[in-house]
């Protein structure tokens, strides 16, 4: 059953995923970018992902105050195990006066700025690759699943929607992804959810103090 699972998976991701151009290995594009947190969601999207694309896929973390280093280190530790390339990219969602002010909005200002920055660096290093200014348009992908979607507090879906995101785990429930996980043999597939740390903060307090340090 999960082997079947697996596969139904495998092929959600080859349908929606940015082809592989025809080009000798060292010019192929990274153009099958997974948004990456080291949890056990983005995790098996990563895994999925780097399975069907191995050479042109990489996930990417956001670097910023919100990310702990325990976090940091983490998810190096899981893209390591899966083979996947790491891309460790500075957001600055800090400069923006709605994530800041913490109503209710911050992680649709979170995941914009995150997604905007993904599509910015993988468009960057094709373009320094071919050396020309050819468009190269990536797919992103991100671990939201069926859980995910019935949450109301989860705005960074909006953010999602607005730039396409591929969600390859949306008809699974957040036990089912670990399942998956465990059946793939991922090193975290019962670990405990870690939210970032600006959404540890009570509403309306602003997101002025929060240090991953």
């Amino acid at each position: 059953m999960l082997a079947t699972k697996v596969d139904r998976l495998l092929q959600i991701v080859a349908s929606r995923g940015a082809q592989v151009p025809n080009l000798p290995s060292n010019l192929l594009p990274i153009n099958n970018v997974v948004a990456f947190s080291g949890g056990v969601d983005s995790s098996l999207a990563a895994a999925l992902v780097f399975q069907v694309f191995p050479n042109t896929s990489a996930a990417c973390i956001g670097r910023s105050a919100a990310l702990s280093s325990v976090q940091l280190q983490q998810a190096r530790h899981v893209a390591s195990h899966i083979g996947v390339p790491l891309w460790e990219c500075h957001t600055d969602e800090d400069k923006l006066e709605g994530y800041v002010a913490n109503q209710g909005k911050s992680c649709y200002y979170c995941k914009t700025t995150l997604y905007s920055t993904l599509n910015q660096v993988a468009e960057f290093a094709w373009k320094e690759m071919q050396q020309h200014r050819e468009e190269m348009k990536p797919v992103l992908y991100n671990g939201t699943n069926a859980d995910d979607q019935l949450d109301p507090t989860r705005v960074g879906l909006v953010a999602a929607t607005e730039f396409d995101v591929v969600s390859p785990l949306s008809e699974l429930t957040k036990q089912e992804v670990r399942d998956v996980a465990k059946y793939l043999g991922l090193p975290n597939w019962n670990a405990a959810a870690s939210p970032c740390l600006r959404s540890r903060l009570q509403f309306g307090v602003e997101a002025t103090q929060v240090s991953g340090s």
